[in-house]
């Protein structure tokens, strides 16, 4: 990550979360604004960052939910309730 000029780990993690959530809704049509995705990201991460947008899109929090899901717990049988 160094190599790249990343100065964190959730930085990175916040970059290319923000990245693939956007180019995953991109396929189905879908355009999400990327400020609003990376408040979204952040905020459901828990990190303190300085100029995220306050606004909060439902449609953005469930794709962000999605995508944290399937790269966190990817490991984890898919139950009912992560299903539902």
């Amino acid at each position: 990550m160094r190599g790249y000029g990343f100065t964190s780990r959730w930085t990175a993690t916040l970059k290319v979360l923000t990245e693939e959530t956007i180019k995953s809704s991109a396929i189905k049509g879908v355009v999400l604004d990327p400020e609003n995705v990376r408040s979204s990201i952040a905020r459901r991460l828990g990190l303190d960052l300085g100029g995220l947008k306050d606004h909060q899109d439902r449609n953005i929090d469930g794709v962000v939910e999605m995508m944290l899901d399937a790269t966190q717990k990817f490991n984890k049988p898919l139950t009912k309730e992560r299903f539902v």
